[in-house]
């Protein structure tokens, strides 16, 4: 898969390590030399660029990636001339860093879904989540195991959860289901949020949009989305 990755600061910089480290092809940004000079090579590619600037965006080959993280700092106002910038390209995943409830908000009111938080969240475990394309959030209790979100793959949609040999086929562990629900946020957007629906039964039909909570080894969750 192709990621491009905008600033190289700690956390921008540990993500596309960890990326290339699972066999992906990175692009990383940053307006610093310092900073890129430091990165050329652990990642595939490493460019000095100011991104706001529209000529040098439409430059890379950002439509083609499979997800473009921004992972700049503190320059909220940047975060948002960026996100606007790769909308209008037709970048097809847009994953951006959040440092405020009200960029989080301008941001979702842009169509953005996909935030970081890298005072929570750390670099390695979001290379994780997007080591699949279908994964959704990932957490690696070993090297071996791991709890993943993952979208209800389209063969699944309107089955009871009886119906699918989760634990017989895959050696998995279906633990909860997520299901799409309608809210405002602070200045009026109408999103739609997940909401765990807690312990599940076998009856439970699965719908379109569901995202799952599965615990196995890392290969068998990969062979479910791939199957």
């Amino acid at each position: 898969m192709k990621f491009i990755v905008f600033g190289l600061g700690n956390y921008g910089s540990s993500l596309g390590r960890k990326l290339v480290e699972l066999g992906h092809e990175v692009i990383g940004v940053d307006s610093s030399s310092e900073r890129v000079e430091k990165m050329k090579n652990r990642l595939s590619v490493a460019i000095m660029m100011d991104a706001t600037n529209r000529e040098s965006i439409q430059d890379l080959p950002a439509k083609e990636t499979d997800a473009v993280v921004i992972a700049i700092g503190e320059n909220e106002g940047t975060i948002i001339l960026l996100t606007a910038l790769l909308k209008q390209i037709g970048v097809k995943r847009i994953i951006c860093r959040v440092v405020s409830t009200l960029q989080k908000a301008i941001l979702e009111s842009m169509g953005i879904t996909e935030f970081v938080y890298p005072e929570l969240d750390s670099a390695e475990r979001n290379a994780y989540t997007l080591d699949y394309r279908d994964v959704l959030d990932s957490h690696r209790i070993c090297e071996k195991y791991q709890i993943a979100e993952v979208m209800l793959p389209g063969r699944y949609v309107n089955m009871k959860v009886s119906e699918i040999n989760f634990a017989d086929k895959y050696e998995i562990k279906l633990v909860s289901v997520k299901r799409n629900s309608e809210e405002k946020n602070m200045i009026g957007v109408v999103r739609t949020k997940k909401k765990t629906l807690g312990m599940i039964g076998p009856d439970l039909e699965l719908h379109a949009g569901d995202t799952l909570i599965l615990f196995g080894e890392s290969k068998n969750i990969s062979d479910f989305l791939l199957d």
